[in-house]
């Protein structure tokens, strides 16, 4: 595994701190990380580090040549008409993540994600209408009942 960190302004590399997966005496700031092993995706994120200790969890996915994309085919129900709902995964570990506008028959397609266990949102404007969890993996089918309004 190997183990990136830069400093964001400078692009000073830090990587001579690290002893394995563990380092100390690194100075408070902005920092971006990057961690990479054999047969995976690296993963790639901005941190602060503002505090003495600190722990940052990473989830690899396997490289593209041994794993496809997962992907989201829903629907909303009822049909949203006139409103424009837009649909938003995120992944309970890691970031990323997609959205998708919902058509007015109410159809969504997510596609391009890592296989895994994402939050779902559903978003009338700018405010969170319906939440849930959901596990993709290869085609994932869901549909989204919402209440009255």
């Amino acid at each position: 595994m190997a183990i990136d960190l830069i400093e964001v302004g400078s692009g000073k590399s830090l990587n001579s701190k690290f002893h394995g997966a563990k380092t100390s005496g690194i100075p408070y700031g902005f920092y971006k990380v990057r961690i990479s092993a054999p047969g995976f995706r690296s993963n790639e994120r901005e941190l602060i580090l503002d505090q003495p200790n600190f722990t940052l969890r990473a989830q690899l996915s396997v490289s593209m040549e041994c794993a496809g994309f997962a992907q989201i085919d829903g629907s909303i129900q009822p049909a949203p008409s006139a409103r424009e709902l837009w649909v938003k995964v995120v992944p309970a570990i890691g970031s990323g993540g997609s959205e998708a506008p919902v058509s007015r028959n109410g159809k969504f397609l997510i596609a391009g994600l890592d296989g895994g266990d994402y939050l779902l949102l559903v978003l009338d404007g700018k405010s969170i209408i319906h939440t849930g969890t959901l596990r993709a993996f290869g085609e994932k089918h869901v549909t989204v009942e919402l209440g009255k309004f």
